[in-house]
């Protein structure tokens, strides 16, 4: 069936939701540098695992928020930066919508580090104001045996993480040819530069350099959207359990 809330007609909503489906999955990033990856890897990779995710938990997919907080690296070309007062303000109406057309449980599939804090806070906001049940998935967290696994290799902004997942999405989006030495630097909290000068930002000691073997790139994303979609499995299966399980919803505008 078609997942994506985008392609659906009002109608054909109006009987799915929430009776047929009362979850909802939302991919959200930023447009900034990454390396040898497009400027839109933070989106990429979140839409591509919502509509991996939509098909296993049975969810539909809103339309991805692909604007967000850029800090670090805002002054790098094609980089864009939204207010985060605007970013909270307007992911707020965003999900509380979500809610007052009938779902219950919202999944937010966050693609960029930078914004985690304020999505927490409007996710806590979205709850607390609707009664919906809203959850954050950071994806690159607690992904290190997977990585190491897989990959062999350490974690960093457009690093062997990201750039296998964009590898494992579409091989035509790594521009090889673009690669070039000192691309990438340490980060520690020792400094802060604005813009970073680097696009490909490590975190760690240890090998950090590319993994770009298709088949380990693949292995690596699906077993990230496998740890996830466990995740979110037994999430949504404890607030359907719960005392009182079925949210209060709110339908006033």
């Amino acid at each position: 069936m078609e997942r994506r809330l985008l392609y659906l007609n009002h109608l054909e909503l109006e009987q799915i939701i929430p009776h047929r489906i009362a979850t909802v999955v939302v991919p959200v990033g930023t447009v900034e540098a990454h390396g040898i990856t497009p400027l839109g890897t933070d989106v990429i990779i979140p839409e591509a695992m919502a509509l991996m995710v939509a098909e296993r938990i049975d969810a539909l997919v809103a339309p991805t928020v692909a604007y967000g907080i850029t800090r670090g690296l805002l002054g790098h070309p094609g980089t864009l930066h939204i207010r985060p007062e605007t970013f909270k303000a307007y992911m707020r109406d965003v999900l509380e919508s979500l809610v007052r057309i009938g779902f219950k449980y919202i999944v937010v599939i966050n693609g960029h580090g930078g914004q985690t804090d304020e999505l927490k806070a409007v996710l806590f906001e979205t709850s607390r104001n609707t009664g919906g049940r809203t959850m954050l998935i950071d994806w690159w967290y607690d992904t290190d045996e997977i990585r190491k696994r897989t990959l062999a290799r350490e974690s960093g902004h457009a690093g062997a993480d990201e750039t296998a997942a964009v590898m494992a999405i579409n091989p035509d989006l790594i521009k090889r040819d673009l690669y070039r030495e000192g691309m990438a630097m340490k980060y520690t909290k020792q400094f802060a530069a604005y813009p970073f000068p680097a696009t490909i930002i490590t975190y760690a000691e240890g090998d950090t350099s590319l993994n770009l073997d298709e088949d380990a790139c693949k292995a690596y994303f699906e077993g990230v959207v496998d740890q996830v979609t466990t995740l979110i499995t037994q999430t949504l299966t404890r607030w359907r359990t719960l005392s009182g399980s079925e949210p209060k919803m709110c339908t006033e505008a």
